[in-house]
Order: C-alpha cells, then structure tokens, then sequence
C-alpha cells in the first residue's frame, strides 16, 4: 500500500528515518482505519489509502511535521500544511535555508534536478527555478528519479 497523495523522503535520505518511526509510533495510538481514494490504484497498481486513527490523517500529519510532501493533492488543506511546515522548517524542510540546488527544472507537478534521466525523455514544459521551498509552497514536488529534495 502507498499512501495517497503524499510522497515521503527516500529510504537513506535524510528525513527517512524519522518518519517511518513516526507512522510506527502514530498508527499504535489508535484503531487505524484505511481511507481509499478514488480511484483506490495507481497506474502501477499498487493500493492506494490514507490511513486515520481517531479521525486524524496520516498523510496530513507527516506533512504538517515536515515528514513528507503533497504530492497531486486532492485538495488545499494538504497544501496549506505544506506551507505553513517550510515557512516554519519543521521537518526535511529545516535543510532549506543550507542547500543550494542550482536550477530545478519544473513540470506540471514536479520540480527536477537539471541533469534529471526523466526530464531528457520528456518533451514536456521546462521552467526553471531556484528555489524548492518556492515550490514546494506551490505544490510541486521533488522528482521521485533525480530526487532533487531532501538533499
């Protein structure tokens, strides 16, 4: 199962750690109950759910502590936690004021390292930007090939 519509650091990136001892320690508090979206796969057909324990989300969780990023939000409230966590660096998003990426390349969705795999076999649009925590507020995410965030 993923989760839907947030991505979480990588498994050795910085941040990893942290948030898969958070989701063990958060779903034991309480009877956790899956919520699938619509619809409930994705195009690679893995299960796709957000899970709530006493009514509170995971996913908006992990993003409101700085754990993880809206990735395609259904809605505003998941961006608004995204925000309100790099504006406050709370999280991954206290290594922002430190990293110095060079040109992001931006997508309709995601934003990408320059020299990103993805983006050459692409013939999609190529805005560049500076700065993650721009986009991040924005609603972009970081690349799941190039993986330019968190450094």
């Amino acid at each position: 199962m993923r989760l839907a519509a947030v991505d979480a650091p990588e498994h050795g990136r910085p941040g990893a750690e942290e948030a898969t001892s958070r989701v063990r320690a958060w779903i034991t508090t309480g009877l956790a109950v899956l919520v699938p979206p619509e619809p409930p796969r994705d195009h690679y057909g893995r299960l796709l759910a957000d899970i709530e324990v006493d009514g509170r989300s995971l996913s908006a969780m992990l993003v409101e502590e700085g754990l993880a990023w809206a990735y395609m939000a259904p809605d505003d409230s998941l961006l608004a936690l995204q925000a309100r966590a790099v504006d406050e660096r709370r999280g991954v998003h206290a290594l922002l004021d430190d990293w110095r990426p060079g040109l992001l390349l931006i997508t309709s969705s995601r934003f990408h390292r320059a020299d990103c795999p993805w983006m050459r076999r692409s013939a999609g649009r190529r805005d560049v930007a500076r700065d993650p925590a721009r986009l991040l507020k924005r609603g972009l995410s970081p690349c799941r090939t190039c993986l330019p965030w968190p450094p």
